[in-house]
């Protein structure tokens, strides 16, 4: 899983993922973005877990994403297709899911969240 951070146009944090992963991407850009507190939350979260003082699934809902985590791994899901509800897709109309749904292992997540954390931190 590749990734870098950069800066928009608003000097606000953007994450990018490589392919199959890009919804984690959207979630730390969107979703996370520079609120530290949440950072802190999900660390702590992390290390609990880490440690078995829990071990049961955390469920934290944004507006576009549903961030799952528990003791192997963390899945993001989007929590409503883009576009409108009532439109139906031409048959045969395959969704790119990787940026709608992506997951990686614990550890790999708790990385890349103290990665994030330093750049949103500088």
């Amino acid at each position: 899983m590749d990734y870098e951070f950069t800066l928009d146009g608003s000097d606000r944090p953007v994450a990018r993922f490589s392919m199959g992963f890009e919804a984690l991407g959207r979630w730390f850009s969107e979703e996370l973005g520079s609120n530290q507190q949440l950072i802190e939350e999900l660390l702590d979260i992390i290390q609990q877990l880490e440690q078995h003082n829990i071990n049961n699934n955390h469920q934290l809902s944004g507006k576009d994403f549903q961030l799952c985590i528990n003791q192997d791994e963390v899945k993001v899901s989007t929590l409503k297709l883009e576009g409108s509800e009532d439109e139906v897709l031409p048959e045969n109309t395959r969704i790119y899911n990787d940026e709608l749904n992506s997951g990686c292992g614990l550890q790999d997540f708790k990385y890349v969240l103290l990665s994030w954390q330093e750049f949103v931190t500088e």
